[in-house]
């Protein structure tokens, strides 16, 4: 009979060269998951879309942050807030989705409450028959807004750090691969639906010590001894050079290169070979062991090239796929009774299958849960 692995024993040191990676329970234990709801989702940014989607007066743009329905609206005035997504009257959602209400109220569709787009309540049926009805009693409770080179962010922190402190230097590496970014637009989305815990999810995403065996299109595409994996203070980063003579897909314009900028907790910046613009992949988990991952691209113009087609065409086809594959195949396993906690292969110098980033990414999990 083999020795099961002691469960009691946490490994996880903050020196990456000697550290194991998170408990396995972690990423399947319900109480861990409602735990990184109120430490991590409600008082980190979480991205929620591009300017270019709230642009206009009335424009607004919608997000559930763990379980608190949330909408950001551009006002009459041209200034972007945020609200929490929520009717004061019996708590039905005010708005869904993304669209435009124009120089409309925003209308509860269940009892038609209405409210302006700074969140004032300024209609409620049948109130002026009330004796003692105070409409300043139901003003929406805003909730941070800030935008991050055109990229918009919301955070339910009552008092948060500002997004420059939170992610210092970052804006400017995001300008190093896309100089105007506040001037794409929206363009496409993909979504996967993940059966696995959303920290498997990023751990994925944060390192490349999986991509020879596990990726050969990639490792063709991406001249991996140009690529690069640092880690910075709430940010990382991973990039390198397109192969010229890669056999995947070839471009004539766009990018020449790879980039992915994670920023905590859950979503990453960055571009493939041949696309103009800059693409949000994003992971949030919508229960202990499944994950929604969405990208969407936001380029120059409403259409895409023949590159940045082929560039989703490898991403949707071929990549995303086989990433699926390996977190779910993962998953399973953290549920096995030999398993509890791996080591980290973190190498001093940082060659391209270094995994600095997800112990970066797991002490910052650990710091936010202890806090």
């Amino acid at each position: 009979m083999y020795d099961r692995p002691d469960r009691t024993v946490d490994r996880f040191d903050p020196d990456p060269t000697k550290s194991f990676t998170l408990a396995a329970d972690y990423y399947v234990d319900p109480a861990v998951l409602e735990a990184e709801y109120d430490a991590i989702f409600h008082r980190s940014w979480m991205f929620v879309g591009h300017v270019s989607e709230v642009a206009e007066p009335g424009h607004y743009l919608t997000a559930d942050i763990a379980g608190q329905r949330i909408f950001v609206i551009r006002g009459q005035d041209r200034r972007l807030r945020g609200f929490f997504n929520v009717c004061l009257h019996r708590g039905h959602s005010l708005l869904e989705g993304k669209g435009d209400v124009g120089r409309s109220m925003i209308t509860c569709p269940y009892h038609a409450w209405a409210y302006n787009s700074e969140g004032r309540l300024v209609g409620a049926r049948m109130a002026d028959r009330m004796s003692d009805f105070n409409f300043e009693d139901f003003q929406l409770p805003e909730v941070a807004v800030e935008e991050l080179c055109g990229f918009v962010f919301v955070n339910l922190h009552p008092d948060p750090k500002p997004m420059a402190e939170t992610y210092p230097g970052a804006a400017e590496e995001i300008r190093r691969f896309h100089p105007e970014p506040e001037r794409l637009i929206y363009t496409s989305v993909s979504e996967f639906t993940i059966a696995a815990n959303w920290k498997n999810v990023g751990d994925n995403l944060l390192e490349c010590y999986h991509c020879h065996p596990a990726h050969r299109g990639f490792i063709d595409l991406i001249d991996m001894g140009t690529y690069r994996n640092e880690t910075f203070d709430g940010w990382s980063i991973q990039s390198g050079d397109m192969n010229p003579d890669n056999g995947v897909y070839q471009t004539s314009s766009g990018n020449d290169g790879f980039v992915s900028l994670f920023l905590w907790p859950n979503v990453s910046l960055g571009c493939l070979p041949g696309q103009r613009g800059i693409f949000a992949f994003h992971f949030t988990p919508t229960g202990p062991e499944e994950t929604l991952q969405t990208l969407t691209y936001y380029g120059p113009e409403d259409t895409e090239s023949t590159d940045e087609k082929a560039a989703f065409t490898f991403f949707n086809d071929i990549l995303g796929p086989e990433d699926v594959d390996l977190v779910e195949n993962v998953q399973v396993g953290l549920r096995s009774l030999a398993y509890h906690q791996g080591r980290f292969i973190c190498i001093p110098d940082r060659p391209e299958i270094s995994e600095h980033a997800v112990h970066h990414f797991h002490a910052m999990v650990l710091d936010a849960l202890s806090s």
